[in-house]
């Protein structure tokens, strides 16, 4: 990156888009320098629909890190999901070819090369290649087998594809505010970045990320993905069901949402009332509390279950010891712990981003997750990546002279990785 260190992530929601820029020191340590925050407009379940709305919106976030910075950011990671993303189970096999049997990272990526050498849609394209355990000579759940010895492994991984159509979008609108996009993560991955420990992973847990106008979900088995996916309803779907049903203008009512509202029948007091301002003049009026959360459980309920009917249908099965995680700004609504723990029938905990250096209290938020996680996993990559080339460095060169194929397992891994 020609900024250095530095990593801009860029978090486009349907309703902020927030950056995030943080810096690698010499340790490895991330610190985290601004954030920044405007409304979303043009922008709706994760998609631009209005390009040029969303690139003044976009153009004035980052301008805006810039100031606070005194840096110019060129190069951006972005978040991606939404309905259109989707995970695909995948192995690829390869004969270990070494004369002494041992397995070398250049058969871990050949074998995934085989994994990806399947059909795509021509509207999707592959965003990641996640690894979900080796085995060797038929013996599984290795992690890491370089330098084991065996005559055949193989390799299951998740392919995650999305809309080619979404993505160019995103890119054309960053590219005409002027700036380049390194790097689309998925938001889902963001989120355990920022969210997750390496326990809850190990342990099985399902992350959700309730958004404005999407809701997202990854669910880890054993320490890896085993499912991603997306719902294209979130919070604004509540905001427009208080609109409809209170005949009430959509900023009231968010307001309202946000000050009283409860998506949890239990945690209402059963006579408190609210206050609910009115329009044109006419006088406030008093309504119970528990009517306006009876507009919003149903909602709420219904994406909880539309996901879990998806875990379902998909046969995602596993042991989930590590419960349910939210996150988002979606589930600060009071009551979506407890109402994600009925409908899925496992503990259920709210997801805040663990701290980081320099980051402020305040943003130790679940709207904040993504923003964060984007610049976590960005600076673990090429943390990882750093690693790998100075371990291969010695004799790269040699090696790629030597056999072809070397180069173009290089060239995959910073494909994939």
């Amino acid at each position: 990156m020609p900024v250095g260190n530095h990593i801009l992530g860029l978090d486009i929601g349907s309703s902020k888009v927030c950056a995030v820029v943080g810096s690698i020191d010499r340790d490895g340590i991330v610190r985290i320098e601004c954030v920044s925050e405007r409304p979303s407009e043009g922008i709706r379940a994760g998609a631009v629909e209005n390009i040029e709305t969303a690139f003044k919106v976009v153009s004035s976030v980052i301008e805006d890190v810039e100031l606070k910075t005194g840096r110019e950011l060129q190069h951006i990671v972005i978040s991606i999901g939404g309905q259109h993303i989707s995970g695909l189970n995948s192995q690829g096999v390869v004969g270990i070819s070494d004369r002494d049997q041992e397995i070398r990272k250049e058969d871990i990526y050949k074998s995934m090369e085989v994994a990806r050498a399947f059909d795509l849609p021509r509207d999707h394209e592959i965003l990641h290649t996640l690894v979900q355990e080796f085995r060797v000579d038929g013996r599984g759940g290795i992690k890491d087998p370089i330098d084991m010895l065996g005559h055949r492994l193989e390799t299951k991984v998740m392919i995650v594809t999305g809309s080619t159509l979404v993505s160019q979008n995103i890119k054309k609108c960053i590219n005409r505010a002027g700036f380049q996009v390194q790097r689309m993560i998925l938001q889902q991955l963001a989120d355990s970045e920022a969210v997750l420990s390496q326990e809850e992973k190990e342990m099985g847990t399902l992350l959700i990320n309730i958004g404005g106008g999407m809701t997202n979900i990854i669910g880890y088995i054993g320490g890896s993905p085993y499912y991603v996916g997306g719902i294209n309803m979130g919070g604004n779907q509540v905001s427009d069901d208080l609109a409809y049903i209170l005949n009430k203008p959509k900023s009231l009512v968010e307001e309202l949402k946000c000050e009283h509202g409860c998506c949890y029948g239990p945690l209402v007091a059963q006579h408190e009332d609210i206050i609910i301002p009115q329009v044109g003049g006419w006088p406030p009026i008093k309504m119970p509390k528990r009517e306006l959360c009876r507009i919003i459980e149903p909602r709420m309920v219904e994406i909880f279950s539309i996901l879990k009917g998806i875990l379902a249908k998909n046969k995602t099965t596993g042991s989930f010891g590590g419960g349910v995680v939210v996150t988002g700004g979606g589930s600060m609504l009071p009551g979506t712990v407890e109402l994600a723990a009925e409908v899925f029938g496992l503990q259920t905990r709210l997801g805040l981003p663990k701290p980081v250096e320099g980051l402020e209290s305040r943003y130790l938020d679940p709207q904040y997750s993504t923003a964060i996680g984007l610049v976590m996993y960005e600076s673990k990559r090429k943390g990882d990546l750093s690693h790998v080339k100075t371990h291969r460095s010695k004799n790269a060169k040699t090696s790629e002279k030597k056999n072809p194929i070397m180069k173009k397992v290089k060239d995959l891994f910073d494909m994939l990785f």
